[in-house]
């Protein structure tokens, strides 16, 4: 099991939350696990589950993850809403190639939440997108914040601009 924690954005106020999680793989499938802890009354968790697949997640509170083969330029990306909702995508090369990735089943997603934490698991059979090990791996969130402002979360910010799919975030190796 590899632990992970974000961070948020250069420049961005973190509001007093921290976000950090679990990947392990196996051979049939990824566990994810996030762990958001701390004033979660500024953040926008739907929770009443949706469990439908759904385009745009990102342009509210969603927890990715981004995944690739050791030297390839094509890669994956998941995205996880606190209510359930997901979608999978495969890029060809750095930003290009979008498709909606078919070749995968609804995640088994669980979540809890107290007052000031928030927690989602992912059960994702996706061993056939992954390949052959390593893979690398990138762990993101957006969260969308009462004043409908967005921060955005990642093991690492390498460029001017948020950007989970540059490769340098692929921090991870499973």
């Amino acid at each position: 099991m590899t632990r992970f924690s974000l961070h948020p954005f250069p420049g961005q106020d973190s509001g007093g939350i921290t976000i950090h999680g679990t990947i392990k793989r196996t051979e049939q499938s990824i566990s994810l696990s996030f762990c958001l802890q701390g004033n979660l009354d500024d953040l926008v968790l739907p929770t009443a589950p949706t469990r439908e697949r759904r385009d745009n997640l990102w342009q509210a509170t969603c927890l990715e993850m981004f995944w690739s083969e050791e030297g390839r330029k094509n890669y994956g990306e998941m995205n996880l809403a606190p209510n359930g909702a997901w979608n999978v995508y495969g890029f060809t090369e750095y930003r290009a190639g979008m498709h909606r990735e078919e070749r995968v089943s609804e995640p088994a997603v669980t979540t809890a939440r107290t007052p000031d934490t928030f927690t989602l698991t992912a059960q994702l059979d996706i061993a056939s997108l992954l390949g052959s090990p390593p893979i690398r791996i990138g762990v993101s969130a957006v969260l969308q914040h009462r004043d409908n402002r967005l921060s955005y979360w990642a093991l690492t910010h390498p460029a001017e601009k948020p950007d989970f799919h540059a490769p340098q975030t692929f921090l991870l190796r499973l």
